[in-house]
């Protein structure tokens, strides 16, 4: 098994990665702005507070709903981007049956298998790529909760999702979230790392697909 990273990219999975990496980090983004600068308690203390310093008065729950209406028309991105994330999550397993002709987890599973028939001097090598795959399959399998979970919540009266499983479907909906900031400052760290190493030109590959074997 070649245990580089260095290798040919189609066009294909070049700009799904560049278009789902966009996606991921919007996402990112409404959440980070849904928990700090759009968050609806703090402005709607705020929007109270100033109405209150210029000598009107406003009733606190008229201050909260101007406060969730704020949040909500930036929210409504968050949902676009769900959507679309579940669209490339399903072009990303159409250009893995058509194109790459493999499976990211079957992938990651056949390395960690040959680790045990890897020559002493290359099983470092071969240890770290096992990781890495299996990162890249664990990563493709939370962005499919993600987007079921997310349908869930969003379509739950329409799917009768009893209250408490919209509950727990929440709560490891925002802790998984966290995930995605590991695996992206992770994948960020990773290339910069090999770059440094010794396979220099991954960035570019991913842009022109490197060369065929």
């Amino acid at each position: 098994m070649n245990y580089s990273f260095k290798k040919f990219q189609p066009v294909s999975l070049r700009v799904w990665h560049w278009f789902n990496a966009l996606v991921i980090l919007g996402l990112l983004a409404t959440v980070f702005l849904r928990k700090t600068f759009l968050s609806w308690r703090a402005n709607a203390a705020l929007i109270e507070n100033r109405i209150q310093e210029a000598g009107g008065t406003i009733e606190v729950d008229v201050a909260k709903k101007i406060a969730q209406t704020m949040r909500d028309q930036m929210w409504d991105w968050h949902y676009i981007l769900g959507y679309a994330m579940g669209a490339f999550l399903l072009i990303r397993v159409l250009i893995g049956i058509f194109v790459k002709k493999e499976c990211p987890a079957t992938h990651a599973a056949k390395s960690a298998l040959s680790l045990a028939q890897v020559p002493p001097e290359t099983k470092i090598k071969a240890i770290h790529y096992t990781l890495v795959k299996s990162g890249y399959a664990l990563f493709y399998l939370v962005s499919l909760f993600m987007v079921l979970s997310g349908l869930a919540m969003h379509f739950e009266e329409a799917l009768h999702v009893s209250e408490g499983l919209e509950d727990v479907l929440k709560e490891t909906h925002e802790l998984l979230m966290w995930f995605f900031v590991v695996f992206v400052v992770g994948h960020i760290l990773g290339v910069v790392i090999a770059e440094l190493r010794g396979d220099q030109g991954l960035v570019s590959d991913m842009i022109n697909g490197g060369k065929k074997d």
